[in-house]
């Protein structure tokens, strides 16, 4: 047996102690940290987390709150490869995995609205990826029931708002984008998160071709985000010129749901995200 099976093994069997060990409210909290830290950058302890919850389901498998925290570890793990370029199939497992957990963890909590909203988000990563349309429908559509139930979550706009809006103009619903993302602003905290919203909802509006609208939302960038007032900038130097680069646009919203940090890291500004 060679050192790397030895290692992987060993590791397995300590995370099984670990997960054995620590309350399930404990592993609950645990779990939002890494999310939120994997969010950040640390990339390295999704893996084992998601090990850690698997175990943990398997104990307690009629746990809602378990199974909805596993399928956030498996979508962040589905993020990791897509980082790293694994292969459609490889994404495609996990994004499929991710959405069992959260249909397991609606089944169990039928109440649990963002549990419906991540299912919806899951299904559209791999319905993307297979470019199957009616897979894409289904997954829209249980964003959307998700906001029919619960209009004032938070979690559940932001979910359906950040994963709609990586889909192409033709194929999305920008108005629901939008009213998410306004509904968004209107909640937001100030600082980094709304400077970042009021880009990608400028962002919107100009793929819309409403560049007045669009230039209204860039205007309203205090700077909080070093990162978002320098992408404003250059959005009003490129309308002055006529149209916004589908680069640029790219390039934010590439971190939109992603790179938390670009919202909520210490300190006044991103220059990390940039």
């Amino acid at each position: 047996m060679n050192r790397a099976a030895v290692f992987w093994i060993s590791l397995g069997c300590l995370l099984l102690t670990l997960s054995w060990a620590m309350p399930v409210d404990d592993l609950i909290a645990h779990a939002h940290k890494q999310h939120y830290a994997f969010r950040d950058g640390k990339l390295d302890d999704i893996a084992p987390l998601v090990q850690q919850l698997e175990a943990a389901v398997t104990r307690e498998p009629r746990n809602a709150k378990l199974w909805l925290v596993l399928g956030h570890a498996r979508m962040c793990l589905q993020t990791q490869l897509f980082r790293t370029n694994a292969a459609p199939d490889r994404l495609i497992a996990v994004g499929e995995q991710a959405h069992e957990a959260y249909e397991r963890a609606r089944e169990l909590d039928p109440d649990n609205s963002l549990a419906l909203a991540s299912r919806g988000m899951a299904g559209l990563s791999v319905a993307l990826i297979r470019r199957d349309g009616p897979a894409m429908g289904r997954a829209v559509e249980d964003m959307n029931a998700a906001v029919r139930e619960a209009p004032s979550s938070t979690g559940v706009r932001l979910t359906r708002a950040f994963t709609a809006i990586h889909m192409p103009p033709p194929l999305r619903d920008s108005q629901a984008v939008m009213h998410d993302l306004e509904f968004i602003i209107n909640h937001a905290p100030g600082g980094r998160p709304e400077d970042v919203i009021h880009l990608l909802l400028g962002d919107v509006h100009a793929e819309l071709g409403d560049l007045g609208a669009a230039a209204a939302e860039y205007g309203q960038i205090n700077g909080a985000s070093a990162f978002a007032l320098e992408q404003a900038r250059s959005r009003i130097d490129e309308l002055k010129r006529g149209a916004i680069s589908s680069d640029s646009i790219a390039r934010v919203r590439a971190t939109a749901g992603i790179d938390c940090a670009t919202c909520h890291a210490p300190g006044a500004d991103n220059e990390h995200a940039e």
